[in-house]
């Protein structure tokens, strides 16, 4: 784990930064700040903050879920990956408790794909382009976020859930043995549509590829 520095607190949660979530974000956002116009920049302003907030109201979303069931957030971590949501005890046995919890981020990542896309029309009704290119890029941000949460991945939401629905049927070992392969099968796929020149896809492929190895060592591989 990189530094990391405290931003405050949310609902008594404590927000750390840590430096590659800094990383990925200059990445993701540094075609508008060499564009050398002034508006594109303002806009490119506009798409950070609404992509902290985003992950931040993903990640809420879990610690609300969580204290409908007993489970509170000790702290939340913006990290490469996005968000983590780290809580104070093992989660719920509830396979349904377990299914809120994780795809309550996701559903806030759906909601605000929804809204923001919404008000991007009146923005470009009202002659203001730039924002309501601003909002349509974050709409879509949170498209992504959706669809990539929930691949059957860890430390993905999608991934938790299916290792909670997996648990249910066979053991904890198979269930860590199945979705870490996924994984691995989703990193390999997302590091070979990287080339040439898709460094953003490789960093990803890369992070998940690290997770689900770890984890499939965990349980000491496909050896039985």
């Amino acid at each position: 784990m990189g530094a990391r520095i405290e931003l405050g607190r949310i609902a008594g949660i404590p927000i750390f930064l840590d430096m590659m979530f800094v990383l990925v974000l200059i990445l993701f956002t540094a075609p508008y700040f060499t564009s050398g116009d002034t508006q594109v920049m303002s806009g490119g302003l506009v798409v950070i903050a609404g992509l902290v907030l985003s992950i931040l109201l993903h990640e809420l979303g879990h610690a609300a879920a969580g204290r409908l069931f007993n489970a509170h957030v000790s702290h939340i971590e913006l990290t490469g990956l996005g968000g983590v949501a780290q809580f104070e005890k093992s989660l719920p046995k509830s396979i349904f408790a377990r299914t809120v919890i994780y795809l309550a981020g996701p559903a806030a990542n759906l909601l605000l794909w929804l809204g923001l896309g919404v008000l991007a029309a009146p923005a470009f009704d009202a002659n203001r382009a730039m924002l309501g290119m601003a909002l349509t890029t974050l709409s879509s941000a949170n498209l992504y976020l959706l669809i990539f949460n929930l691949l059957p991945a860890y430390p993905l939401d999608g991934g938790h859930t299916l290792d909670a629905w997996l648990g249910g049927v066979l053991n904890y070992r198979w269930a860590v043995r199945i979705v870490a392969t996924l994984g691995l099968i989703i990193a390999a796929y997302l590091a070979v549509t990287s080339f040439p020149a898709n460094f953003w896809r490789l960093l990803l492929a890369f992070f998940l590829f690290q997770s689900n190895w770890l984890a499939l060592q965990s349980v000491g591989g496909w050896k039985t």
